[in-house]
């Protein structure tokens, strides 16, 4: 079938590159195609026609999605209102993910040719190409298939956490499909985690479909996160702050890596399908487990837009957990200390890994009511990295927040 023309504005050099599934992803296969026919009824009868139009671009429904959440009135209870030192939180009260603290893959493809396949992934099948919208670089996907990271494969971490950004048009659109599937030393798929159209999650493993959640209400137009935290026999899954699946125990569980496999629908004139940003960490020890052992917690979870001093509301998790070990110790004092990488003049790094510092004790101070005379702030932009600033990993792990103790 002909496909329709791509978004004029993507600069496309594509070639077709086919690969059999195995039986295990064929049978992965079969649920996608029975459960895709359901949520096509179901989102038929859920898009709202009256929003088309909306949001053909990134900013603006990175916009949209930002008024959204202003105007929110969730059940929880405002764990921080929104103000020039942070995003709005409310929804983020019952998010509990918290990403590793060693970065092993990070792309966000801003080195990337456009038009060429991102160098630092593997083609399995399919037809993939990088493809600027807006202000970003994406990997675009023409034609379904499989890309995995160039990671050696091996026994994943103990403790490990996978970030995946996607593009969604929101309501008025079909929704693409986006899956993180782990497979075994025999290149067998095990588990599948999907998000599938607009509103519906699974969780597959073992051939054994564990969790089917639908989300409270259509994806909204913009960047959206799939987030997995997992140990060597535990497993959490989440769309945004939404937590979809959350399995306590896995046996006979034993993957050696894992990839991305995507479904367009074939509808891309205006709504082409992009994979964002993939971030893989391993885990690590507890805040108060670092701070005892070595008088400092390294964090990699409170998080800021590039260039911005604002604290995002993703940081959540991480700064209650702050707060609550300051709580918890009357007489903890701690410095809080900015780290950035080398990207950019040093000057303007300084000066932002300072204000950065600066945002996070207010934020402290105003959430948590810890007083500000136990904590100081320090911004030391580049000049203390912790990796190399000559890969996409080490400037990764060099963005960091350290609270030191005092």
């Amino acid at each position: 079938m002909t496909k329709p023309p791509i978004l004029a504005t993507l600069v496309i050099a594509a070639s077709v590159l086919a690969a059999s599934w195995t039986p295990a992803e064929a049978q992965f296969g079969k649920l996608k195609d029975k459960i895709k026919k359901d949520a096509t009824k179901a989102a038929e009868g859920a898009l709202d026609k009256s929003k088309e139009e909306e949001a053909k671009t990134p900013e603006a429904a990175e916009a949209a999605d930002s008024a959204a959440a202003t105007t929110a009135t969730p059940q929880a209870p405002a764990a921080s209102p929104g103000s020039a030192t942070s995003e709005d939180m409310r929804l983020y009260t019952k998010y509990d993910f918290v990403p590793g603290d060693k970065v092993i893959f990070y792309d966000d493809y801003s080195t990337e040719e456009i038009g060429e396949f991102p160098s630092r992934w593997q083609l399995d099948d399919g037809v993939f190409e990088i493809a600027k919208q807006g202000a970003r670089n994406y990997i675009m996907c023409t034609d379904g298939g499989t890309i995995r990271p160039k990671i050696p494969p091996g026994p994943l971490p103990p403790k490990y956490t996978i970030e995946l950004e996607f593009w969604s048009k929101g309501p008025g659109s079909q929704g693409h499909w986006y899956h993180i599937r782990w497979f075994d030393a025999e290149n067998r798929v095990i588990a599948e985690f999907a998000m599938r159209d607009l509103n519906g999650t699974s969780l597959s493993i073992l051939d054994k479909e564990i969790a089917n959640k639908a989300l409270p209400s259509p994806l909204p137009p913009g960047l959206h996160t799939m987030r997995v935290m997992a140990t060597a026999n535990t497993i959490k899954c989440y769309i945004d702050h939404e937590r979809v699946a959350n399995v306590p125990s896995m046996e006979g569980f034993d993957p050696v890596g894992f990839r991305i496999y995507t479904d367009p629908w074939e509808d891309q004139a205006d709504n082409p399908m992009l994979i964002g940003t993939l971030r893989y960490a391993e885990g690590g020890k507890t805040l108060r487990q670092q701070l005892e052992e070595t008088g400092r917690i390294v964090t990699h979870g409170i998080l800021f837009d590039s260039g911005s001093v604002r604290i995002k509301a993703e940081s959540y998790k991480t700064l209650a957990d702050i707060g609550q070990l300051l709580t918890s110790d009357a007489a903890l004092r701690l410095s809080i200390e900015g780290h950035t990488d080398s990207d950019g003049a040093e000057d303007a790094n300084l000066e932002l890994s300072q204000v950065r510092a600066n945002a996070v004790r207010t934020f402290l101070m105003e959430t948590s009511k810890i007083d500000g005379g136990r904590l100081e702030t320090r911004g030391f932009g580049e000049t203390k990295p912790i990796d190399s600033n000559s890969t996409a990993e080490g400037k990764a792990n060099n963005r960091r927040v350290e609270l030191v103790k005092l």
